[in-house]
């Protein structure tokens, strides 16, 4: 019986941590909300403590997100999501694709994020490629 109770309670931790869609689906709307938006107050939510100490500590990532341009949509394009578990430990691999809303076939290009597991919370650790 205490085997049994090890076991079962060993198996729901692991699927604990296990990362899924949906959680995928809320870091990036929340990495929309920062970027787009400029709402600031999510940046710890959305980057690791490196990535924003990287950039020069976090009123420097603000001042950085506040200078982008916001979005002349009032609606953003829908984009497609895709992600996969790296080789080593809790490292994701994310791309964020633009869905097309029209029929011409321009191209555009697909920004590749760095996903870390810190504090048990996806966050995103850098980019491969940004899009641009």
């Amino acid at each position: 019986m205490r085997i049994q109770l090890i076991l079962s309670c060993l198996i729901f931790s692991l699927n604990a941590f296990a990362v899924d869609e949906k959680s995928m689906q809320d870091l990036f709307k929340k990495y929309d909300l920062v970027m787009d938006q400029k709402q600031v107050e999510l940046i710890d939510e959305v980057f690791t403590q490196k990535f924003i100490n990287s950039s020069g500590g976090k009123k420097e990532l603000i001042q950085k997100i506040k200078e982008l341009p916001t979005p002349t949509q009032k609606s953003l394009p829908a984009t497609k999501l895709s992600w996969k578990k790296g080789l080593k430990g809790e490292i994701y691999f994310a791309k964020v694709k633009p869905v097309s809303t029209n029929k011409s076939k321009e191209s555009s290009s697909d920004s590749e994020f760095i996903i870390l597991n810190e504090d048990g919370k996806l966050k995103i650790d850098g980019t491969i490629s940004d899009g641009n």
